[in-house]
């Protein structure tokens, strides 16, 4: 449309009257209509320039385009109509809700339609992709059909004319037309993010890397492809995205997990010494207390810095952060600080003295009871006794078995049993020292069943 001086010229759904750019053919007939609705002759006048350019522009039968006018106006005669200028009272409300939603999902459904299909033109291009340019190219006009260059003069974006020096490009995603100072480039590793969420984009490993890729390497596309498709990666990455707090809160709740067990096998490891057994030792406890302090430190660490990440005084994001600090402090308190302390080394000994000499009145005790029975009822022929009794008797004798069995004779160095008690022995050091207590017990269990059984037969012997 040419202006007054008839030395500019404008684009676009410009209003003839007040020369105001309506964006689109809908909003154009409905500015006109409230606008400009005394001038009946223009109007009708206008209605006959839009119909015939319309009709040259789309190449569209006069049927057709009324079909598509009026399918316009109804469009827009369904839309809740609000009168924003309509003066109101003081205190009355009025809700414009859905007139939002009559206008906003409409808009959504139709970006997110062709995004879709954006990215499905997307992967397929990105599937079977060829390696020679010239294969890359046919591959690329087989998937999407490209404009026709003959029918466009000028770069929709910056509205230069083409010529020998300005090429047409054409984008990979709708096929329309651009120059290369328009185009943008978008790279495989890029895509292939926004088709699969979970690939991962490498980074680059330093500043001074070549930003400028191979044709090969990128996709062209035009600028309103590219939006579209920016927009839903910035969707996708906000929702995988997780705040810092949320990660503190699940680092610090995996640890409360992991280091329950520790305390529980703590514990269980200090009743033992003072009960007198020989299954664990005085190292073992003191490991595993090293253990249970230093994850009690990252504890308190970790929820330090609740405290340091920025929240708006008095708000729920503070509190937030202050509840997290005290549920660390309050467990490291209730389950860390107040584990026993470990017991003396001289105490332990005394201990496992005491419960030595106990065994050793016991297997007395019953080995003269046992006599005594043999001699009552004339039972020393009978060998179901004797066994039973040095059976008991082994099984009490072994107890302390870290100090029993330690010195073999050469000719018992090939014995299957001994080599089996040295395997387990050296399973057990290695569990040791991996802290696996909970593997200890099973071995020292096995121990002593291998250590019984060497007796029982060093005994037949």
């Amino acid at each position: 449309m040419f202006s007054n001086n008839d030395s500019e010229i404008i684009e676009g759904f410009i209003c003839p009257i007040c020369k105001s750019d309506e964006k689109t053919a809908e909003d154009l007939l409905r500015h006109f209509e409230d606008e400009h609705s005394e001038e009946k002759d223009l109007i009708s006048t206008f209605r006959d320039v839009f119909k015939s350019a319309k009709k040259k522009i789309l190449n569209l039968d006069e049927k057709e385009f009324t079909k598509a006018i009026e399918s316009s106006l109804s469009i827009s005669k369904s839309i809740v109509r609000v009168d924003f200028k309509e003066p109101q009272n003081i205190g009355v409300l009025r809700d414009h809700f859905e007139y939002f939603k009559a206008i906003r999902n409409p808009r959504l459904e139709r970006y997110a339609t062709e995004t879709n299909k954006l990215i499905i033109r997307l992967n397929k291009l990105l599937t079977n992709r060829p390696t020679d340019p010239q294969q890359i190219k046919q591959h690329e006009q087989n998937l999407v059909p490209w404009i026709d260059g003959k029918l466009v003069k000028l770069c929709p974006s910056c509205a230069k004319s083409f010529f020998f020096t300005r090429r047409q490009h054409h984008c990979r995603l709708c096929g329309s037309i651009m120059c290369n100072e328009c185009s943008n480039f978008l790279s495989i590793d890029e895509s292939m993010s926004i088709i699969n969420p979970s690939h991962e984009v490498p980074q680059p490993e330093s500043n001074t890397d070549v930003i400028i890729k191979e044709p090969e390497d990128t996709i062209r596309m035009c600028e309103h492809c590219l939006h579209l498709l920016e927009t839903r990666k910035e969707m996708q990455d906000g929702r995988l995205a997780r705040p810092f707090i949320t990660k503190l809160y699940e680092r610090i709740e995996t640890l409360k997990k992991e280091v329950m067990p520790d305390i529980a096998m703590y514990e269980k490891i200090i009743k033992s010494l003072y009960k007198g057994d020989s299954i664990y030792t005085i190292a073992d406890a003191s490991a595993l207390r090293g253990k249970i302090g230093s994850i009690a430190e990252l504890l308190d660490d970790l929820s330090k810095k609740a405290l340091t990440l920025k929240a708006q005084q008095g708000s729920r994001e503070e509190a937030l952060h202050k509840s997290l600090r005290m549920a660390a402090i309050k467990f490291i308190k209730e389950y860390m600080l107040e584990l026993p302390q470990i017991p003396v080394e001289d105490e332990i000994k005394k201990i496992q003295h005491k419960r030595v000499m106990e065994l050793n009145q016991k297997i007395e005790r019953d080995r003269r009871l046992a006599q005594e029975a043999f001699e009552k009822y004339d039972l020393i022929g009978d060998a179901s006794y004797p066994a039973t009794s040095s059976k008991t008797g082994s099984a009490l004798r072994t107890v302390d078995n870290w100090s029993g069995y330690q010195e073999q004779n050469q000719s018992n160095a090939n014995d299957p049993l001994i080599i089996q008690i040295n395997i387990v022995k050296g399973y057990i050091k290695q569990a040791r020292e991996a802290m696996r207590f909970e593997e200890i017990e099973s071995l020292e269990a096995n121990l002593k069943e291998l250590q019984h059984e060497y007796w029982l037969k060093t005994q037949q012997n």
